[in-house]
């Protein structure tokens, strides 16, 4: 189910755009209990790699009214959403040696010099102690397949994810990546700073 007085209401309470959707009865959720709830955040700025959208998704969530109101999520999973462009302009400021293209099997390195292709990795994006890394699965050099080359891995230049996340799942698509991550039950308060205070949580390096 979805409301759109619910989404203006959070969107002007947390000064950001926000899209609430839930499942179960209408009547559960007037009590303050949403079962199956997604919270959706888009254009999301940060102090390092944009992110088109973040969701958070929960089997369960509690409201509680007062000044401030609380609520509890159980079994919480947060899918952060990159797109192309925006990953494009973040590499740019790093000068690296390579580029990334996202592609619907996975992440594609491609390294060139003076325009003349070098190489080209298809990659497998993993968490190792909390450090983003991409792994290749295929590669050719200068047009011929490397087995060697799937010994290597490189690390992204961001710095590592929260001790309390864990990357439990990945979709790929055509200029996009969507990363999700399961998180422990929390309880906040619902204030105009709720949404940071979760974003730091997970990704401390994101502002």
């Amino acid at each position: 189910m979805r409301s759109d007085a619910v989404d203006q209401l959070l969107t002007s309470y947390l000064e950001l755009p926000v899209k609430v959707s839930w499942e179960g009865r209408l009547a559960d959720a007037m009590r303050g209990r949403l079962e199956g709830v997604q919270v959706e955040v888009a254009g999301v700025a940060t102090a390092w790699l944009p992110i088109e959208r973040i969701a958070v998704h929960a089997d369960c969530a509690r409201f509680t009214p007062g000044l401030p109101a609380r609520i509890r999520v159980e079994a919480p999973v947060v899918q952060v959403t990159v797109g192309q462009r925006d990953l494009d302009r973040w590499l740019d400021g790093f000068q690296l040696p390579f580029r990334l293209r996202l592609a619907d099997r996975g992440l594609v390195v491609h390294t060139e010099i003076a325009g003349l292709a070098l190489s080209e990795f298809e990659t497998r994006l993993e968490v190792v102690r909390g450090w983003f890394v991409l792994r290749p699965q295929r590669a050719t050099v200068l047009g011929i397949p490397n087995q060697l080359a799937r010994l290597f891995r490189t690390y992204l230049p961001l710095p590592p994810l929260s001790p309390d996340a864990r990357l439990v799942g990945i979709e790929h698509a055509r200029g996009r990546l969507s990363l999700h991550f399961g998180i422990s039950d929390f309880e906040e308060e619902v204030t105009p700073g709720m949404l940071v205070r979760l974003r730091r949580r997970l990704l401390p390096w994101v502002g």
